[in-house]
C-alpha cells in the first residue's frame, strides 16, 4: 500500500473530503434559486379592484351613544398581490373600519382603516374618510301597563294584573326617540282561563302614540312577572252586625270596633245584583269579658266566596248602670184612615223609660236618641191596651218588661150636611127652625123623629115622598112649608 492509498484511508481525511462534497453541493443548489426569484416575482403580481367594500363602525361606547347616520356607507379599494393570494382571501376578508372609540355627540369626519388578508398589500380607497353622526342616549323611567286579551271563561272575570318586582321600568333611547314613548307594556292572553295567572313572565316594549313598537329601545328590565286574578264576579258589601240573645247579667258593651266593615263577595253577577249586604251574628251571651272576637259571616245562597269570611271585633265589656228617661213623647204608627187616637193612659200621653247600658255610652245619651212606638195596626174605633217598642242606640237596652198604653181609638169623620136647606120659613142657621119653619143642620142621631116645628137629622138620608107642610116630618126632616 503506497502512502497516498494509507491517507486516503485515514477516518479523519474521508469525515474532511465528504464535508467539502456537502458544501459544494449546497453551494450549487442554493446559487441556482437565488438568480431566479426576481424574475418570477415580477411576472405574478396583479391588482384587484372591490368597488364597494361596506364601511364597518367599531369602538363606539353604545351606553350613552347610537350611531344614527355614516357616509358613505362603502368605498372603492384598490389591493396587489399574487394571484394565488388574492384567489385565497373572499370578499368578506378585505374590512374597511372606522374607529368611534373616541367620538362624542355631533358629526365627525374620520379615517378610514383597511384591513386586508395575508399577502395583499393596500394600493388605494376612495374615499379615505367618512361623515358620521352621533346622538347622545338617555334614560327615563315609565311605568308599565299590561294589557290583557282574550275573554276567561263563562262566568269568571279578570280582575286588575299585579307586576312583580317592580311596576316600573327604564327606557333607554336616543334623546330624539325617547318622545316618541307613549307606553311601555306587554300583552298576556286570558282567552278561556278559569284560574288565575300567577308568575307568567310577560316581555316589554316601548310602543308610540299609534301602538307601534319603537325598535331600539333598551327596556330595564326587558322582563317581568305577572300575575291576573280571575274569580267568579264580585262584589264589596257592608257588613250589617246582628245582635242576638242578651249580654250575661249585670254587663254592657262599651265599645265594638270591627277590623273591617265590608266584605268582598264572589258569585253569578244576578245574585251580585241583589245582594245589598251580609249580616253578622254577634252572640251576646257569649260576651263575658273584653278582647278580640271572631264573628262567622252569614251564607248567602249561591255566593262561593267571601274575603274575609270571618270579622274580628274588638270589645270592650264592662259593669252596667241604668239611667231613667222622663218624660218621652209616644209615636203612634198604624192608625188606619178616618180615625183618631187619643192616649188615656198615662195623661200625660209620655212614659218613663229606664235604660241600662255602660256607663260612658248612657252619659252621652239624649232624650232624641230613644224613640218609643206604639202601633194601631188593624184597630177600628174602641179602647185598647197597646204595648209600647222602645227603639235605643246600639248596646242600650230597655229594662223593667214589657210596657203599654191605654188608647182610645174614635171615628173623626163629621156628619155631611142634608140637602135642601134652602127652605122658606123660619129657619136659624144654627139647625132649629121655628114654627112652620125647616131644621136642616144638627146631627141628631140617626132615624130622630122631628116634633112640629123642630129641625132634626141633617146626619140622616131623608126618605123618598118627604115633602111635609106644617106637621112633623118623615125620617128626620123638619116639617115647613115648602120643604123638600
Amino acid at each position: 500500500m503506497t502512502a497516498l492509498d494509507k491517507w486516503l484511508s485515514h477516518p479523519t481525511v474521508m469525515k474532511l473530503v465528504a464535508l467539502a462534497l456537502g458544501l459544494i453541493l449546497w453551494t450549487v443548489v442554493h446559487f441556482d434559486d437565488s438568480q431566479s426569484p426576481t424574475p418570477i416575482v415580477s411576472s405574478t403580481i396583479e391588482s384587484k379592484t372591490f368597488n364597494a367594500v361596506k364601511v364597518q363602525a367599531y369602538g363606539l361606547n353604545e351606553q350613552n351613544y347610537v350611531l344614527r347616520n355614516l357616509e358613505p356607507e362603502s368605498v372603492k379599494l384598490v389591493v396587489q398581490g399574487t394571484p394565488i393570494d388574492l384567489l385565497k382571501a373572499t370578499t368578506e376578508d378585505y374590512l374597511v373600519r372606522v374607529d368611534l372609540s373616541t367620538v362624542t355627540a355631533g358629526r365627525h369626519t374620520l379615517k378610514l382603516q383597511a384591513d386586508l388578508p395575508r399577502g395583499v398589500n393596500f394600493v388605494s380607497m376612495t374615499p379615505d374618510t367618512v361623515t358620521v353622526d352621533v346622538e347622545e342616549m338617555q334614560t327615563k323611567e315609565f311605568e308599565v301597563e299590561i294589557e290583557t286579551s282574550g275573554t276567561p271563561a263563562e262566568g269568571f272575570k279578570a280582575g286588575i294584573p299585579v307586576l312583580k318586582p317592580t311596576n316600573r321600568v327604564h327606557v333607554t333611547l336616543p334623546s330624539s326617540e325617547l318622545t316618541r314613548v307613549a307606553r311601555v307594556g306587554g300583552d298576556l292572553s286570558i282567552e278561556g282561563l278559569s284560574e288565575s295567572v300567577k308568575g307568567k313572565s310577560v316581555k316589554l316594549a316601548a310602543y308610540d302614540a299609534e301602538g307601534k313598537t319603537i325598535e331600539g329601545a333598551v327596556l330595564n328590565p326587558a322582563v317581568l312577572e305577572v300575575d291576573v286574578p280571575i274569580t267568579n264576579p264580585y262584589k264589596t258589601v257592608p257588613i250589617q252586625f246582628k245582635l242576638v240573645g242578651q249580654m250575661p247579667a249585670g254587663l254592657s258593651i262599651s265599645s265594638f270596633k270591627p277590623e273591617t266593615e265590608q266584605v268582598t263577595i264572589y258569585g253569578p253577577q244576578a245574585v251580585l245584583d241583589s245582594v245589598e249586604f251580609v249580616e253578622a251574628d254577634v252572640l251576646l251571651g257569649s260576651l263575658t269579658k273584653s278582647g278580640e272576637v271572631e264573628i262567622q259571616l252569614r251564607s248567602v245562597d249561591q255566593i262561593t266566596e267571601y274575603s274575609p269570611a270571618t270579622v274580628v271585633v274588638d270589645v270592650n265589656v264592662v259593669l252596667s248602670q241604668t239611667r231613667t228617661i222622663q218624660g218621652l213623647p209616644v209615636t203612634i204608627e198604624g192608625l188606619g184612615d178616618g180615625l183618631s187616637a187619643k192616649i188615656t193612659d198615662p195623661a200625660t200621653e209620655k212614659v218613663d223609660i229606664t235604660m241600662q247600658g255602660a256607663p260612658a255610652m248612657l252619659d252621652a245619651l239624649q232624650p232624641g236618641d230613644v224613640d218609643v212606638v206604639a202601633d194601631l195596626s188593624g184597630r177600628g174605633p174602641g179602647v185598647y191596651t197597646v204595648p209600647i217598642v222602645v227603639n235605643s242606640p246600639r248596646f242600650i237596652d230597655q229594662v223593667g218588661g214589657n210596657m203599654s198604653i191605654t188608647v182610645e181609638i174614635s171615628d173623626d169623620q163629621p156628619a155631611s150636611a142634608l140637602p135642601g136647606d134652602d127652605s122658606s120659613g123660619g129657619a136659624n142657621g144654627d139647625g132649629t127652625a121655628g114654627a112652620g119653619g125647616s131644621g136642616a143642620g144638627t146631627d141628631s142621631g140617626a132615624g130622630g123623629q122631628g116634633g112640629a116645628g123642630s129641625g132634626s137629622g141633617a146626619g140622616d138620608a131623608a126618605g123618598a115622598g118627604s115633602e111635609a107642610s106644617g106637621g112633623a116630618g118623615a125620617n128626620g126632616q123638619a116639617a115647613g112649608s115648602g120643604a123638600d
